[in-house]
């Protein structure tokens, strides 16, 4: 590159591959650790595969490969999640607050809900169309949660009548697509044992997962505060907080939701029946629910940038398809917090 008659080297964009072994019935593996390879040395890119060993280590790795880029001053870094939303967010836990370094996905995983937001899922499996794409900013959700005690398993929150012990742990991380509680969590905690199955893929999963959970009727007692003032208190059937709009592989809960308008999406749903749930999944997964004159009865839908909740001791918390125990949580938006790449030709 020419500016000016001075003579300027065009850093070229290094490219990492995470490949989550245990994603998908080995799906990173077995289909796109070949197509990798392959298009890598055929477009003569400079490329890395890490292999992760346990959970966690996309993370770590991630972040130490962050660390010795900045003290190298190497440039341009993308990194894919070569796996699920889970693989997804070790990533981009591990880049966040690193510069020149971009993250994208390889949907090799159960749900793969993030990309969806970008159109077709088809361009994601591209690999030569991953590595022509172009990084765009999207938001991240951080939240600071409060975690049980490991020791005796003893909660504890900032409100002082709040009956826990006072020793406790408070995390802060990131999610980049969906937080849920209430069904759509317990639906992922049940579903865990058909993730293995050849014979169940992921919205059929969350199918047998909702009529295990609703056949138990479980909901949640929560406080909700919203930024705006207002404030749940009660049972409910499931709260969703949404960067992206998917959720339980093709489920569109949250309909509004944009991965780059620099607020995120809220929808309660109420305590209500299974008839009434059952009678509205179909919509619920096309993402057309909300359009149902009914819903606005028990569906309270909210555009907040802040919002916290208060469980009565702990609750389940998935995050971006992986779940924990928390207790007060506050989720906090982070515009344009990191850049995710979309491959060459997919439009949002």
């Amino acid at each position: 590159m020419n500016i000016s008659g001075i003579v300027v080297q065009e850093q070229k964009m290094k490219h990492c591959f995470i490949i989550n072994p245990a994603a998908g019935k080995g799906k990173a593996d077995k289909v796109f650790l070949p197509k990798i390879i392959e298009t890598a040395k055929r477009m003569e890119i400079e490329y890395e595969i890490h292999r992760t060993i346990a959970p966690g280590d996309a993370e770590r790795f991630v972040k130490s490969r962050c660390e010795k880029l900045q003290r190298e001053a190497r440039g341009a870094y993308r990194f894919y999640a070569c796996g699920g939303d889970g693989t997804l967010n070790e990533v981009a836990n591990g880049a966040y607050g690193s510069e020149d370094v971009e993250i994208g996905m390889i949907p090799a995983g159960t749900g793969n809900d993030f990309p969806r937001s970008f159109g077709n899922l088809k361009y994601f499996e591209n690999i030569e169309l991953q590595v022509l794409g172009t990084a765009r900013p999207v938001d991240l959700i951080r939240y600071e949660a409060v975690m049980p005690d490991l020791v005796s398993g003893s909660m504890t929150c900032a409100d002082p009548e709040c009956l826990f012990d006072s020793d406790h742990e408070t995390i802060v991380r990131y999610g980049i697509n969906m937080f849920n509680i209430g069904l759509d969590c317990n639906v992922v905690d049940r579903i865990s044992s058909f993730k293995e199955h050849p014979l169940i893929p992921g919205p059929l999963a969350y199918m047998l997962g909702v009529g295990i959970v609703l056949g138990k009727k479980e909901g949640v007692s929560l406080e909700i505060s919203l930024d705006n003032g207002e404030v749940y208190d009660g049972d409910i059937m499931l709260i969703a907080i949404g960067n992206g709009s998917y959720c339980g592989g093709g489920f569109k809960g949250v309909p509004k939701a944009k991965t780059d308008d620099g607020i995120f999406d809220v929808s309660i749903v109420g305590n209500v029946s299974r008839r009434t749930f059952l009678s509205l999944i179909g919509k619920y997964r096309k993402g057309t629910h909300l359009e149902d004159p009914a819903t606005k009865d028990f569906i309270t839908y909210r555009k907040c940038k802040k919002i916290t909740i208060c469980p009565q001791n702990t609750v389940k918390l998935c995050t971006d398809g992986e779940i924990s125990m928390v207790g007060e949580t506050t989720f906090e938006i982070i515009p344009g917090g990191i850049k995710f790449s979309v491959p060459q030709g997919c439009e949002q």
